[in-house]
């Protein structure tokens, strides 16, 4: 205890007080009632002293226990952050990510292995070795000396992104820190983070992203977003620079809200748009729509709007896609429509051919002047009009002329689809592509056929119709499978797999009609056509079409003989076509394997037939009941099954079964 203390004083006081006390007083106080020994009161006092430096010394003691707690405490603390310290630091300097040097004077002292690594130096290659090397140029390297020492000489950390080379000149991105450890020497510490790959990677990104600006710049229409709240309200979150030129409106006023472009929609289009943005909301089916938009100067604009949704977390609809100025695309239509209607609506026949003879379109009149319908007549050449009665030096005259550019006119006996003969007043000329070459033909032909030789015609119709419904099917049998291989080469040109899809489907259905033909032509009677043959070499050829689709499947044929007429025999074709194809492509997926049965027996009761197409395959999906109505073949198998009396019905599985049973007009079969 401190001879300062307050306590200690006022007793040493005391003491000294009681002491100096004269003589004279010391005796009157003894004369007193009762005498006061001297001794005693210098002895209490100091007893006094004695005891409050006692107390003083122990609350000191306590008070210096404490503090020394306090230190080891502190100290312990301040040990354990040191070794935290020296480890991070030894991890720091070991590390094979982080590159670390001490430099003085512009020169390397010491360096890490991650550093030796970095830079592409062997072990203690780099001791000396001027930090200015590893800058891409002098240049370089003063700039970053002379933005460093100003800092690190203030005691601050310097840090910087910085391109370096390593030993083998490589470049690399450094994320580069620096501080002086002693200005003195002029020595500092660096710390090297490689960051090459991110840097590659953000310019990669960055390239990229400005390669889709350029090109979302540059197509033909806005490259737009479009959000529709739950509320009701939407906006445009992106919309290319082109959407100031389309839709007029800066993309900055529809980010937020997009009443700027949905007020401009033309008034008798609104209702129709907002339609269709809702119903592909709703299903999340691709937008696709043509609709007008009002600007304010009274232009009329037509668009046409292509995009995809999605929907959000928070059940927002976002579409992405692109809307494109069709104006002039639909003014063209217009003209094209307009001048389709002249034509189509002309009271001649009106034919337009390629170089090789082959028609490419005929109007109605060429229709009702020949009996072809447009679409028997493409593809074909107008030879199937040859009556034979055109010499044949007319139409030598006639290709001699159009194929050198001139304008043949002259009449031909023709003959129509009916094999009646008639005349017509024909005018051909070749049409020039814009380089003057011949791209196709046209012809327009006027019937001035009179009526004559009506005897003639009576004595020979019996023999004609013998003759043309011979011809007839030959011809039809012919031009199908000239369909069939036109179809054929379209499979093998398109890259599209729906594409192929559907034309292998056409070729599978107009293969079962020729096949009925060609058994009719065959047979020598039009009749009839035993059933149970003419299935069994359709069901054969159609799988061996289409049973490359899946594994090992067998095809079993149950057919029993009977004879029916063509207004049967053709539905039943196309039925047992549609349902095998089913069967092949749905039934066995992934390789497996399995049977598909085709029966063809009598149902039990006298003149009914059961037709029935059954497979060990997966069996029907589910929601079957609900997409049935939805599929095109399906419906097709509906119609067929109704145009021959009968219902198509949908077995139980395992596997799936189709089947129609139906009243048979039966043919005696021949002997």
């Amino acid at each position: 205890m401190s001879i300062a203390n307050p306590l200690f004083q006022g007793f040493l006081l005391t003491a000294v007080a009681l002491t100096a006390l004269p003589a004279k007083a010391a005796a009157q106080v003894a004369g007193g009632a009762q005498t006061l020994d001297y001794a005693f009161v210098i002895l209490l006092v100091f007893t006094l002293a004695l005891a409050a430096r006692s107390l003083m010394l122990r609350q000191q003691l306590a008070e210096k226990t404490r503090a020394l707690a306090h230190s080891q405490t502190a100290l312990a603390r301040a040990r354990l952050t040191s070794e935290r310290a020296l480890a991070e630091h030894a991890m720091m300097l070991h590390s094979d990510m982080v590159g670390i040097a001490r430099v003085a004077d512009g020169k390397l002292l010491w360096a890490n292995s991650a550093f030796e690594a970095m830079f592409g130096y062997r072990p203690g290659e780099w001791v000396g070795v001027p930090t200015s090397v590893h800058y891409p140029c002098e240049a370089s390297y003063q700039a970053l000396t002379n933005a460093a020492d100003p800092v690190m000489a203030a005691g601050k950390v310097f840090r910087s992104l910085t391109e370096f080379k390593r030993c083998d000149g490589a470049s690399i991105w450094v994320e580069l820190s620096g501080a002086m450890l002693d200005a003195s020497t002029s020595e500092s510490m660096w710390i090297f983070l490689d960051t090459t790959e991110r840097q590659h990677a953000q310019a990669v990104r960055q390239e990229a992203a400005q390669r889709l600006q350029k090109l979302s710049n540059r197509l033909p229409g806005v490259l737009y977003q479009y959000l529709l709240r739950p509320d009701g309200s939407a906006c445009l979150p992106y919309a290319s620079e082109a959407v100031r030129q389309v839709l007029r409106v800066n993309p900055e006023d529809v980010n937020e809200d997009a009443t700027a472009v949905l007020s401009r929609n033309h008034p008798d289009d609104a209702a129709q748009f907002l339609a269709s943005i809702q119903a592909s909301a709703r299903d999340l089916t691709p937008w696709q729509h043509e609709y007008r938009m009002l600007f304010d100067d009274g232009s009329v604009r037509w668009l046409y709007g292509n995009s995809v949704p999605e929907r959000l977390d928070d059940d927002s609809v976002l579409w992405h896609g692109l809307v494109t100025d069709i104006t002039e695309r639909k003014a063209a239509d217009d003209r094209l429509r307009q001048l389709s209607r002249s034509v189509e609506q002309a009271p001649v026949s009106i034919v337009t051919t390629d170089l090789q003879g082959n028609i490419l379109y005929a109007n109605p009149s060429f229709t009702r002047n020949t009996g072809y319908t447009l679409e028997e007549a493409t593809g074909q050449n107008p030879r199937i009009l040859k009556s034979g009665l055109t010499p044949p030096e007319t139409y030598a005259e006639l290709w001699g002329t159009v194929s050198t550019g001139g304008v043949w006119q002259g009449e031909l006996h023709n003959r129509r689809k009916d094999g009646t003969l008639f005349i017509e007043r024909a005018v051909i000329a070749p049409v020039l592509d814009a380089e003057g070459h011949i791209s196709h033909y046209v012809a327009v032909k006027e019937d001035i056929t009179q009526r004559k030789q009506a005897d003639l015609a009576l004595q020979n119709s019996l023999r004609e119709k013998v003759a043309l419904l011979n011809e007839v099917h030959h011809r039809v049998k012919n031009n199908l499978q000239v369909i069939t291989s036109l179809l054929r080469l379209e499979v093998g040109r398109s890259a599209q797999p729906d594409t192929r899809s559907v034309l292998k489907d056409m070729q599978s259905r107009i293969y079962a009609m020729a096949l009925l033909h060609e058994s009719l032509y065959r047979s020598g009677t039009f009749a009839s056509v035993e059933l149970g043959a003419y299935l069994k070499q359709l069901a054969t050829q159609t799988f061996r079409t289409q049973s490359g689709l899946g594994g090992d499947v067998r095809l079993l044929l149950e057919m029993s003989a009977v004879n029916v007429g063509m207004d049967q025999a053709a539905p039943c074709g196309l039925l047992v076509n549609e349902l095998l194809s089913n069967c092949l492509k749905h039934g066995f997926p992934e390789q497996r394997s399995g049977q598909v049965v085709v029966s063809l027996q009598p149902s039990g009761r006298t003149g009914w037939w059961q037709l029935s197409v059954r497979d060990t395959g997966v069996g029907l999906p589910g929601d079957f009941e609900a997409r049935r109505t939805q599929s095109l073949g399906l419906q097709l198998a509906s119609d067929l099954a109704r145009q021959i009396g009968g219902q198509l019905n949908v077995g139980p599985g395992p596997g799936a079964t189709f089947s129609v049973v139906f009243h048979l007009q039966v043919f005696p079969l021949p002997d």
